[in-house]
């Protein structure tokens, strides 16, 4: 198997906070300003004028979408449970998503790089259920003008043969070490080791003052009355309460419970997330002979550049099951692939059925192994208004919902 090397990390300067793509001989970039990332959502929304909800279209750029849905909520004094919208959208890009609320609310809302436009009534709420799938313009900068050719010849053949369906790096946002899943510890019933965990994961986001709380709270760890006063949130206070009457399982599991739906769900996904990932990793050498590697925030990515036609048709059929106690039946290859990364994290299916944390549960659902962006376009290169002396490109495409373009940027192995 070749292993061609790509490194990706987020720029720290103010222009380059985009995303950077590194190969030996130079580096590309995404993502340095809003406008060179925009996505637009597709949906299937059947407007009627009784409709019981109004829906809205959400413009944003520097926002990620749980914080803007905080916000219309707690301006418009809406309960954030009643506004629906139909998935998370990046901080660092310019987009466009469909949310709604009940008839009886109206929501208005003003703030710099955000914007709300009332769109119509209809039947139902906006939900994963009303995604078609996600439009893409994205700018590719930085591009050394000896390779344009390279490019142009990549896009074609991700055209042609599609790239793995791996979920990106946005996915494991809470997680900073393969080995450190909250949800892995509260699978294996490692309550007080998932508590500590919540309380002390340092992110590279994280202010020096955060940071060193954290190690605080690490160095202090069990002693609850001198962790209580270093609390910053209602949640962390209500834990290190519960744990201050007791750290029996009963205590361990309440306190795991005080920890919010919406916390314990991302959790959760992100785990799923990442066991899929392995188990499609083990697949592709079945499929293609030779790999290349992206690497991520927490694990490779393996990318093929073309594969023979009938490989191609197998690997086109080809879906795996996120991980849950019940596992829709899959191919062959696919079982004996997912038992392979169940064994090695020492976990079975039986463990993911959690009867003691109450507020989350994992649920299985088939996933494609590979992914075709639809309608993929470039324009012509031209002349990089940011980096002088480089070319840029912009790439349009449609997505289905669930599937990463910034997966297929990394794709192309520039």
């Amino acid at each position: 198997m070749k292993n061609d090397a790509i490194f990706i990390h987020q720029s720290p300067s103010c222009m380059d906070s985009g995303l950077i793509l590194y190969k030996e001989g130079g580096n590309l970039k995404i993502k340095v300003i809003p406008e060179d990332f925009i996505v637009k959502e597709l949906v299937n929304i059947k407007y009627a004028a009784g409709g019981r909800y109004r829906i809205y279209l959400l413009e944003k750029r520097h926002w990620n979408t749980m914080d803007a849905l905080k916000f219309i909520s707690r301006e418009n004094k809406v309960p954030l449970s009643k506004i629906g919208s139909g998935g998370r959208k990046d901080r660092h890009a310019l987009t466009y998503q469909y949310i709604s609320v009940p008839r009886e609310y109206e929501l208005q809302f003003e703030r710099p790089n955000v914007r709300l436009q009332f769109v119509g009534f209809a039947g139902d709420f906006v939900s994963p259920a009303v995604l078609e799938g996600n439009y893409f313009e994205i700018t590719l900068r930085r591009i050394e003008p000896g390779r344009v050719d390279e490019i142009r010849s990549r896009l074609s053949e991700v055209e042609a043969f599609g790239y793995p369906n791996f979920f990106d790096d946005q996915r494991f946002g809470s997680v900073e070490d393969p080995e450190e899943f909250i949800a892995e510890r509260i699978i294996k019933k490692h309550y007080n080791g998932a508590l500590k965990l919540y309380f002390t994961t340092i992110h590279p986001e994280d202010k020096r003052e955060e940071k060193e709380r954290k190690r605080k709270i690490a160095g202090l760890w069990g002693r609850w009355e001198e962790i209580l006063p270093l609390c910053r949130t209602p949640v962390e206070k209500d834990i290190v309460k519960i744990l201050q009457e007791g750290q029996s399982k009963k205590h361990l599991a309440a306190a795991l419970n005080a920890i919010p739906k919406e916390e314990l769900s991302m959790f959760f996904s992100a785990y799923q997330s990442f066991l899929w990932n392995k188990t499609l990793e083990k697949l592709l050498p079945l499929f293609a002979g030779e790999l290349f590697t992206v690497k991520g925030k927490i694990m490779d990515y393996t990318f093929y550049r073309a594969l023979p036609p009938g490989k191609l048709k197998a690997l086109r059929k080809l879906e795996i099951p996120t991980v849950s106690s019940r596992i829709p039946d899959a191919a062959p290859e696919v079982k004996k692939a997912l038992e392979e990364v169940l064994a090695e994290r020492g976990v079975k299916p039986s463990d993911f059925n959690l009867k003691k944390i109450r507020k989350s549960f994992f649920k299985s659902f088939m996933r494609p192994a590979i992914v075709f962006p639809q309608g993929l376009y470039s324009s012509p290169f031209e002349v990089d208004d940011l980096y002088p002396g480089y070319r840029k490109v912009k790439i349009k495409f449609t997505l289905p919902p669930g599937s990463f373009a910034t997966m297929m940027i990394k794709s192309l192995g520039i």
